[in-house]
């Protein structure tokens, strides 16, 4: 089972690759040189997204003690 799934994976991983690669050679040709800047696949490849990084903010124990007990 753990097969079929790697290969699943693998299948759309692929097809993602070509598909991405299209929408950007398209994007590419129509776009004005002068105002916009090249797209890379990888904007477009949802398996090849870099995740963003979670900023965690610290709050003051008061602003806690609000929000939680009240």
């Amino acid at each position: 089972m753990r097969e079929l799934t790697a290969m699943y994976e693998a299948r759309g991983r692929f097809e993602w690759d070509q598909t991405s690669m299209l929408i950007a050679v398209v994007i590419n040709m129509m776009r004005d040189p002068k105002k916009n800047k090249p797209v890379t696949p990888p904007e477009f490849n949802p398996f090849r997204l870099k995740k963003k990084k979670q900023v965690v903010q610290k709050a003051p124990i008061s602003v806690l003690k609000d929000l939680f007990v009240r």
